[in-house]
């Protein structure tokens, strides 16, 4: 048999126990793990399973500094099918900044073996750099 101070021990401690309060200390961000260049690159699959599907070519840019940059970035079907896709171009300054506004996806259909170009002009001067994203059509 328990003797009643006991018992009146463990209810307490297990009392305290229970209204510790819940840590809100901020979590620290961890480093990536995938070094640069690789961490950010130019042609982003969104949807990952269309990376063996298409295959990309080394993009066309024109920027000669007196007009917006343009960009065309051919890929090709490497499939017997035809796939619908979205992208979009993003364009960011000599700083890394993203530029505003931001393109909306635009949907392109890709025949069996076909080669198309994914295009796209910069609304300023101030573009120096870009990068692709491409996912699924909706």
């Amino acid at each position: 048999m328990m003797r009643p101070g006991l018992i009146a021990n463990v209810l307490g401690v297990l009392f305290v126990l229970g209204c510790e309060a819940p840590d809100i200390a901020p979590v620290a961000g961890l480093g990536d793990p995938y070094l640069p260049p690789f961490n950010d690159p130019q042609i982003s699959l969104l949807s990952p399973e269309l990376q063996p599907w298409l295959g990309f070519h080394p993009a066309i840019i024109i920027d000669d500094g007196k007009r917006p940059m343009q960009v065309q970035v051919p890929v090709r079907n490497l499939t017997d099918r035809q796939y619908l896709i979205d992208y979009r171009i993003l364009f960011y300054d000599a700083d890394e900044m993203e530029l505003a506004p931001v393109m909306g996806w635009t949907m392109a259909a890709l025949r069996p073996k076909q080669i198309v170009r994914l295009k796209a002009k910069a609304l300023s001067t101030d573009a120096a750099s870009y990068r692709l994203e491409v996912k699924w059509a909706r």
